[in-house]
């Protein structure tokens, strides 16, 4: 047996996990990568990576990984779930730029285009002091393409079109993109745009969702010489819909009574327009020398804005700034090999809602909005983790200080906290790695609801949510199983969860609508594993989640609970005339849990299926023609990591897609 190879080599090289990018020709796909897909061949310690394509949406882009849900029918009411943690207990990021603040419920709360993504990165629980400031279950960070993905070896210029049609709601998007180098600068402009209609969902009932998408980026790279470099970028999205009133509801649709009906209702069957819009500024700087092992320097600054509007005017806006710090050094001391991570990171948030109302005084008209409450909070992190190799073990001890300001309605609070970690991994054989993890969690108050704020909503003794993480479990992979040309992989974990207390609005004991206060201690627990096995050009993956929360002073569930996730993939490639295919199947199972003495949540089982093929031609170079059916069998069904389950619409029914692109 060969033992201890990976100590031989940079530590990084095994406690990073990393999965290196797509090369140029494949970026018709979002690499997904996650410490809950199995290991890739090349190494039992990596994290795995799924190519995703034809994405419309988030929810096509992350069904996949165990553990994540992402649930809201269509992308202006999309809202991201690790284990039951909803988005706002979690770290987002888009090019390294937070997105902070929930503002409605009834709508989403981050504008995220897929088409421009190269890579989404998710670690499913929050197993590291390095994971961000405020994780309490994980975090998920969204990289857009670069000029250098793009560029052929040899050419300084290129430029990419993409037409792509959706039949469930008529969907027609167009996408260009432009890219360069020029000495020492790589240059890209990219825009796309999106029109659709109203679809419908797996009965045959016309949802809501007519509107448009458009999102530019812009990206500009100095490269100063070989892994040393600033990059600057600057993104704009906005997406526009017409929905139901309540955007994520389903009570206008069907047979309801219209405008000038009896019974009509405008907040209950009326329809309006939602909008998000984002704004996105980054600076970043990296430095690598690879001739010194102490100096892995990273380093970035962002602005970022989002602006909400629902029930056709502005509610809320969230304006963060703030930046990042770090750098890795890898030494050996003694019998033992040593990668050093030093960082820290500031970010301050300012929320704000539209509540106060600009009138005409002649006429009395509304004329507009403006903000009526602003919100603030800063925080302030420093952290350090060594992982020590030595023999066949990876120790990797880690301490964090978290100092955090809350200046909210009712609210302004300083608090501060040390936070430990202390991770192990085992390579029992070349194959075979076990490893277990705890990590102390700690996020102050937010700023709850931004559309619902107002005075009296707030609990001023509110307290921070602290707790703990812990995970067990392995990984394993192995080549020529039966044959020189297959393997097979698979990572399974079990996690528990605790949280000392969970601050979010909830329903006013008192009544007169929702408040900001603590939920209470929560118990979260589950299990999570994903198999692969693969063989030349054919792959198959299997996987499994579950996750359930409990209030530990009643026993009732926490956090929308969802059923027991069954997911099938396979894929087959044909290298010689270009072709790709796959089909995967999603099956979840009903469950039924009680959040209160006199309320119970049921929610109904349901399987989807999607396919594709893709056809490169060789005969034309660039040239990439891909079709693909959502949801084969045309099922009803909704997520289940949805808060309102019972309320909201359902997902759309079947859906025929095509893409063409054209790279040059």
């Amino acid at each position: 047996m060969k033992k201890t190879h990976f100590a031989l080599l940079p530590v990084a090289a095994f406690v990073a996990m990393s999965v290196q990018a797509a090369a140029p020709e494949q970026l018709d796909t979002i690499d997904v990568v996650s410490d809950n897909y199995s290991p890739q061949k090349e190494n039992v310690a990596a994290k795995g990576v799924v190519k995703v394509r034809q994405a419309e949406k988030m929810s096509d882009v992350l069904r996949g990984v165990p553990g994540v849900n992402v649930n809201g029918a269509r992308s202006i009411v999309e809202r991201y779930n690790v284990r039951g943690v909803s988005e706002e207990y979690l770290n987002i990021t888009v090019d390294g730029a937070r997105q902070e603040g929930y503002s409605f419920h009834h709508s989403g709360n981050y504008g995220i285009d897929p088409e421009i993504l190269k890579r989404v990165d998710i670690d499913v629980g929050s197993n590291s002091v390095a994971t961000g400031a405020g994780s309490l279950g994980g975090s998920i960070k969204f990289e857009t393409v670069d000029a250098e993905d793009m560029l052929e070896e040899g050419r300084n210029f290129g430029g990419k079109v993409k037409y792509s049609y959706g039949s469930n709601g008529d969907s027609n998007q167009g996408m260009g993109m432009l890219y360069g180098r020029a000495g020492n600068w790589d240059l890209l402009g990219y825009f796309n745009y999106r029109h659709q209609e109203n679809g419908k969902d797996g009965n045959g009932l016309k949802n809501q969702n007519k509107g448009k998408v458009q999102d530019y980026l812009f990206k500009a790279k100095y490269n100063f010489g070989e892994n040393h470099w600033v990059k600057a970028t600057a993104e704009h999205y906005t997406n526009t819909a017409v929905n139901c009133f309540r955007a994520n509801m389903a009570m206008c649709l069907g047979d309801v009574p219209q405008p000038g009906d009896a019974g009509y209702i405008q907040a209950s069957h009326g329809k309006a327009e939602s909008v998000i819009e984002r704004s996105t500024y980054t600076l970043s700087y990296a430095y690598n020398p690879s001739d010194n092992n102490w100096v892995n320097i990273k380093a970035n600054t962002y602005y970022t804005e989002t602006e909400n509007s629902s029930m056709n005017r502005k509610q809320s806006k969230v304006k963060t700034v703030g930046g990042t710090l770090s750098n890795r050094s890898d030494f050996t001391l003694g019998i033992t090999n040593h990668s050093v991570l030093v960082g820290g990171e500031y970010y301050k948030t300012t929320a704000l809602r539209y509540g106060g109302v600009e009138t005409n005084r002649r006429t009395g008209r509304i004329t507009g909005y403006r903000p009526d409450y602003k919100q603030h909070s800063d925080s302030t992190s420093i952290y350090v983790e060594d992982a020590i190799a030595v023999g066949d073990f990876v120790i990797t001890p880690g301490l964090r200080f978290d100092h955090y300001k809350a200046d909210l309605i009712d609210l302004d609070k300083t608090y501060h906290r040390f936070s430990k970690a202390l991770g192990l991994k085992y390579l029992a054989t070349d194959d075979l790695m076990f490893f277990a993890n705890y990590t102390e969690l700690f996020k102050g108050p937010g700023f709850g609801e931004l559309t619902l704020v107002a005075p009296g909503r707030y609990t001023g003794s509110l307290e921070p949510t602290r707790g703990d993480n812990k995970e067990v479990g392995f990984n394993y992979k192995h080549d020529g199983i039966f044959t020189d040309v297959d393997g097979f992989s698979i990572t399974a974990k079990y996690f528990r969860t605790d949280y000392d207390n969970i601050n979010q609005s909830i329903a006013n004991p008192a009544g007169g609508g929702s408040i900001y206060a603590s939920l209470g201690d929560v118990k979260l627990r589950g299990v999570e594993t994903q198999a692969r096995y693969w063989i030349d050009n054919f792959s198959a993956r299997v996987s499994y989640a579950r996750a359930r929360s409990e209030r530990k002073e009643n026993g009732y569930s926490a956090f929308p609970d969802s059923g027991d996730r069954y997911t099938f993939a396979v894929d087959y490639r044909i290298p010689g005339i270009g072709v790709e295919m796959g089909w995967n199947t999603m099956l979840v199972r009903g469950l039924a849990y009680a959040t209160s003495a006199s309320s119970i949540t049921t929610k109904e089982e349901y399987a989807v299926s999607n396919a594709y093929v893709s056809w490169a031609p060789t005969q034309v170079k660039g040239l990439e023609l891909t079709f693909g059916i959502d949801n084969i069998f045309d099922r009803a069904y909704k997520d289940h990591s949805t808060q309102y389950y019972d309320s909201v619409d359902l997902d759309p029914g079947r859906n025929y897609k095509l893409s063409v692109s054209y790279k040059f």
